[in-house]
């Protein structure tokens, strides 16, 4: 069968004969297929409410809404509070930002307490509207290389326990 082929292609060298297998197409179609059909979203049906009230009632709650929203984005994002942990002499010195108290020069363990002390006085709850941030507020713990893990773990558990969410790390020398 192998030399009839060859010499098919001999006698007629002007006529190129091509085999084509056609299954590897489909099973790549099908492939396809199946990708679009998984990736693709479909839509749900839509539907008409019912609205009760007048054109003009609805056409400023509508541009209530539009306010509200170009509120929203034009809204800046509020400074984190940074709290920058050092390595002086041996010991963690903690600073705060945002023009709060400053911890005293204390022992590592003092000085988480302070900070403790100082975030609580500093947030703001139904029980102290003199408080000057939220509990989701951010809030950056700014580490130097040299500072002990465990007084960053420190610091971070006190202003977790002061009653802040939105902790971050980074920023640090």
């Amino acid at each position: 069968m192998a030399r009839e082929h060859r010499h098919q292609r001999r006698a007629n060298p002007g006529r190129a004969r091509l085999l084509l297998s056609i299954t590897p197409m489909i099973d790549v179609v099908f492939l396809l297929l199946i990708y679009f059909l998984l990736t693709t979203g479909f839509a749900s049906t839509e539907r008409l409410l019912r609205a009760e009230g007048t054109r003009e009632q609805a056409g400023r709650e509508i541009d209530a809404k539009n306010d509200r929203a170009h509120e929203e984005a034009l809204a800046l994002e509020a400074d984190p509070l940074v709290i920058e942990l050092a390595r002086v002499n041996g010991a963690t010195r903690i600073t705060l930002s945002g023009g709060l108290a400053q911890p005293s020069d204390a022992a590592a363990q003092d000085g988480t307490a302070q900070l403790e002390r100082i975030l609580r006085d500093a947030l703001l709850t139904r029980d102290r509207p003199q408080g000057l941030f939220e509990a989701d507020h951010p809030i950056r713990i700014a580490p130097a290389r040299d500072v002990p893990w465990e007084d960053v773990v420190g610091a971070f558990n006190a202003v977790v326990r002061a009653g802040y969410r939105a902790v971050a790390f980074g920023g640090g020398s």
